[in-house]
């Protein structure tokens, strides 16, 4: 693993929300993904026929809180993005503490991105350490079948737990990657979730009978029903109406007991439903909402939605008054790799991007 080049500045691994509140904060890092575009599981497909939508998270909360050394402190996502002169136009939706970008969910990310330029296509496949304080990170480019090697100082993954352990199970074995699969073996738990979007020519649902209230000052366009096969429900026409006039769409997002038992087939190469989930999914739209058969059906699937025991809990105050957040700040500084995200945070985006700034903001990032 000899580099073909060496940064003076830390490198990121992942430009999704993680990789990109990072650059927010910190211009001076070079990113790697290993997607063709940006954004993670924060996606949108923009401007394509028939209509851009969500395939990921689809809103986020402005508010959240941080508790360390025993004081609460409050944060404004929007505050500190206006601190930090990120240009995003956003519209209230749900409530009004919940935001999305009109652009779509993914210019979340470019906007946080600002100037730096994800290196796109690059898969981290192996991790060495050569001395007390240089990391050899090497990557795959799918785009060009290509091997090459940088080294870094100061490597930041914001990768999910799965992905990271296989990482170093590939690589030589030494003690800061001991140190850091004995952590995060307890993290490495992720949901999976699948996703369908329908799309409509000239059909609309009756949006009171579903309790969705479209011309509402702020508008809602979403309903949850936890357990369920079909547990939630974006119309995604209804955030981006400029692109509607006679049809609709509509985005499913379905549960964690029916995504892992359909994941494997769910879908072909192209995003088509394979043939038996196409008549399912046709024959519960009719069930559900008296709906017609839909002009388009696009598939997706995420294997890592969500870690499932994040280690400063899914919801509520991020307490960073813990022995296992201690335990985390102790690995990054001795291995000089920071390991961050949704195992970290939990999922929601106010957690993550709120939790990355408090800790960029007290020298503990």
């Amino acid at each position: 693993m000899e580099p073909n080049f060496c940064y003076q500045v830390p490198v990121v691994v992942g430009a999704g929300i993680s990789g990109s509140a990072i650059a927010m904060l910190n211009q001076n890092v070079v990113v790697y993904d290993k997607g063709r575009s940006h954004g993670g599981r924060v996606s949108s497909r923009l401007g394509n026929d028939p209509s851009s939508f969500d395939f990921g998270a689809t809103m986020f909360r402005d508010l959240m809180d941080v508790r360390w050394l025993g004081q609460e402190t409050k944060y404004s996502i929007l505050e500190i993005w206006k601190s930090k002169s990120v240009s995003l136009h956003v519209k209230p939706i749900y409530s009004d503490a919940h935001f999305y970008p009109t652009m779509g969910m993914t210019n979340l990310v470019s906007a946080m991105l600002r100037d730096v330029k994800p290196i796109q296509s690059h898969s981290l496949k192996r991790i060495a350490s050569t001395d007390e304080k240089t990391l050899n990170l090497e990557f795959y480019n799918s785009a060009t079948k290509e091997t090459n090697t940088i080294c870094t100082h100061s490597a930041i993954l914001t990768l999910p737990i799965p992905q990271i352990l296989e990482i170093f199970h590939r690589s030589k074995e030494n003690s800061k990657l001991k140190q850091w699969s004995e952590f995060l073996n307890q993290y490495n738990d992720y949901r999976k979730t699948l996703v369908s979007y329908f799309y409509w020519d000239h059909w609309k649902p009756n949006w009171s009978k579903l309790s969705l209230y479209p011309d509402s000052k702020i508008p809602i366009t979403t309903s949850l029903q936890p357990g369920t096969d079909w547990e939630y429900q974006s119309w995604e026409s209804l955030k981006y109406p400029k692109e509607f006039h006679s049809g609709s769409a509509l985005l499913v997002q379905f549960g964690a007991l029916f995504s892992e038992t359909h994941f494997d087939d769910w879908m072909d190469e192209n995003k088509n439903p394979n043939a038996k989930y196409r008549d399912y999914l046709i024959r519960s739209l009719k069930e559900i909402l008296n709906a017609p058969k839909p002009n388009l059906i696009w598939n997706h699937r995420w294997r890592y939605a969500q870690a499932q025991i994040p280690l400063l809990g899914r919801e509520g105050t991020l307490d960073l008054d813990s022995e296992a957040f201690e335990e985390w700040k102790r690995l990054c500084k001795d291995t000089g790799i920071t390991i961050i995200g949704d195992w970290l945070f939990g999922a929601k985006i106010e957690r993550i991007i709120g939790g990355i700034y408090f800790l960029s903001h007290n020298d503990l990032l």
